[in-house]
C-alpha cells in the first residue's frame, strides 16, 4: 500500500480538527458579541433571533424539568399508595379477627336482646347454632355402636363424613355472622349518632365495661383499629387526589414521555440554530463589527484565522500528494500502454515475415505447376 495514503489520512484528520477549532472559536466569539452588544448592533435580525432561540431553549428545558418532576412525583405517589394499601390489607385481616371476637361476645351474651342493628344477626346466629346442635346430635347417634354388617358400617362412615363437612361449613358461617355483626356493632359505636352504649369515644371505653357487659377492652381495640383503617383510607384518598391533580395538569393530548421527546427535539434544533447564528456573527465580526471589537475579540479572530490557514495548508498538501499519486498512476498506465504497443509491433513484424515466407512458398508452388504443365504438353 502506498505510504502516501497514510499521510493523506493524517492530513485529512488535522484539517478536520483545524476546521472544527475554527468553527468553535468563531461560535464562542459570536456568542460573546451577541451577549454583549445590543440587538440593533448585530446585522439583520440576528439579535432578535439569538434571544428568541435562547428563550425557546430555556422554556423547553424548564417544561421538561416540570414534566420529569411531575412524573417522578407520580412514581413516588404510586409507591406510597402501594405501601398504604399493603398496610391496609394487613390491618383489615387484624380487624376481621377483632370483629369476629366482638360479634361473638355480643351475639352469645346473656344480657338480653342485642341492639336493634344486630337482631337479624342474632336470629341468624341462633339458627346456625341450632343447626350445629342438630348435626352434633346426628353425629353422636352415628357413633353409638349398632349391629349390622359391613355395608351398614360403611353407610354410617359416609354419613359421618357428610355430617362433619356440614358442621365445618356451619362453623364457617357462624364465624362470618359474628364477624359481620362485630363490624356493624363497632361502626355503630364509632358513629356520632350511636343510640346504644358504650360511646365511641376511645378515652371513655375502659370506663364503659360495666355498660357493655365487660366488653370495654375489646371495643376499645376494635374502635382503634377502625380509626387506623379510616386514617389509611384518608391517606390513600389524599395521595390519589394529588396523583390525579398532577396527571390532569399536563394539559396536552400526547403522553408525557412523548411530550418530553418533542420538547427535546425542539431544544436540540434551537441549539443547532443558535450555534449556526453565533458562527455567522463571529465570521462577520472582522468586517461588519470592527468598531465593537475588543482586544479579546481580535485575538479570537486571529486564532480562528490561524486555524483556517492551517486547514487550507492541510488541504493544499493533500491536493499535492493526491496529484503526485495521480501522476504516478498515469505514468504507470503510460508504461503499460507502451509495453502493449511494443508487443503489438513485435507481433506485426513477425506477421510480416510469415506473410513473406508464405508468399515465397506460393510462388514456388506456382512455378512447379508451370513446369509440370510444360512436361505434359498442356501448356
Amino acid at each position: 500500500m502506498d505510504a502516501r495514503r497514510g499521510i493523506i489520512r493524517d492530513l485529512t484528520e488535522r484539517r478536520r480538527e483545524n476546521l472544527l477549532f475554527r468553527e468553535r472559536t468563531l461560535e464562542d466569539l459570536g456568542k460573546s458579541l451577541a451577549e454583549r452588544l445590543s440587538e440593533d448592533a448585530l446585522p439583520g435580525a440576528q439579535g432578535d433571533d439569538y434571544r428568541r432561540f435562547k428563550r425557546e431553549i430555556a422554556d423547553s428545558e424548564a417544561s421538561i424539568g416540570v414534566i420529569q418532576g411531575s412524573l417522578k412525583r407520580v412514581r413516588e405517589l404510586n409507591e406510597e399508595i402501594d405501601v398504604k394499601r399493603f398496610e391496609k390489607k394487613d390491618r383489615q385481616e387484624e380487624a376481621a379477627i377483632l370483629y369476629e371476637k366482638l360479634g361473638r361476645r355480643v351475639l352469645e351474651g346473656e344480657d338480653g336482646e342485642p341492639p336493634a342493628e344486630l337482631r337479624a344477626y342474632k336470629r341468624q346466629h341462633g339458627s346456625l347454632l341450632d343447626r350445629a346442635a342438630s348435626l352434633q346430635e346426628k353425629l353422636r347417634d352415628l357413633d353409638y355402636p349398632r349391629e349390622g354388617g359391613f355395608l351398614s358400617w360403611l353407610r354410617r362412615v359416609v354419613q359421618g363424613m357428610v355430617i362433619r363437612s356440614s358442621l365445618k361449613r356451619v362453623g364457617w358461617e357462624v364465624n362470618q355472622v359474628c364477624r359481620q355483626a362485630g363490624e356493624v356493632y363497632a361502626r355503630a359505636l364509632k358513629s356520632p349518632a350511636a343510640e346504644f352504649a358504650p360511646t365511641g369515644d376511645l378515652a371513655a371505653i375502659p370506663a364503659a365495661d360495666s355498660a357493655a357487659g365487660g366488653l370495654g377492652p375489646l371495643i376499645r381495640d376494635t374502635l382503634s383499629m377502625l380509626q387506623i383503617l379510616a386514617d389509611l383510607d384518608e391517606a390513600i384518598a389524599v395521595l390519589e387526589r394529588e396523583k390525579a391533580k398532577i396527571q390532569g395538569s399536563f394539559g396536552f393530548k400526547e403522553g408525557p414521555q412523548r411530550r418530553i421527546k418533542t420538547l427535546e427535539e425542539l431544544a436540540g434544533k434551537r441549539r443547532r440554530d443558535l450555534r449556526e447564528l453565533c458562527y455567522k456573527v463571529g465570521e462577520a465580526a472582522g468586517s461588519l463589527l470592527t468598531d465593537s471589537l475588543e482586544e479579546a475579540d481580535r485575538a479570537a479572530l486571529e486564532k480562528a484565522q490561524r486555524y483556517g490557514d492551517s486547514a487550507a495548508e492541510n488541504g493544499r498538501e493533500i491536493e499535492r500528494i493526491e496529484a503526485e499519486i495521480a501522476i504516478d498512476r498515469e505514468r504507470d498506465r503510460i508504461a503499460k500502454l507502451e509495453r502493449a504497443v511494443y508487443s503489438q509491433k513485435s507481433r506485426a513484424a513477425d506477421s510480416e515475415k510469415n506473410i513473406a515466407e508464405l508468399n515465397r512458398k506460393i510462388g514456388e508452388a506456382s512455378k512447379r505447376i508451370e513446369d509440370l504443365k510444360g512436361r505434359s504438353g498442356n501448356g
